[in-house]
């Protein structure tokens, strides 16, 4: 089961998602992803490889507007902050897929 960690450094607060699983009878913390400074508002969010393809195919196709990227997140059951897009990365981490 995984849950939210608070990680405080200096006079900034960051949350990670992570996980415990007991190994040779010693707790082992192991980190899923990194969420952000925002708990509500994530600065990543993790997609399904079909989702990932799709989102990818059309940015790169010029054919996806904000709003309608907002929806799709929306649709996938994460909560986004429709503020400020400035810009938007995808990563795709090989050694887990």
């Amino acid at each position: 089961m995984t849950f939210i960690r608070k990680i405080k450094k200096g006079d900034k607060v960051y949350y990670q998602e992570v996980e415990n699983k007991w190994i040779n009878g010693k707790t082992v913390q192991k980190h899923i992803r990194y969420i952000g400074k925002d708990r509500e508002n994530p600065d990543r969010i993790p997609l399904e490889k079909i989702q990932f393809g799709y989102i990818a195919t059309r940015l790169m196709q010029g054919d996806l507007s904000p709003n309608e990227l907002f929806d799709m997140i929306e649709k996938m059951g994460h909560h986004v902050n429709r503020d400020n897009l400035e810009k938007i990365g995808l990563y795709y981490d090989f050694k887990k897929n």
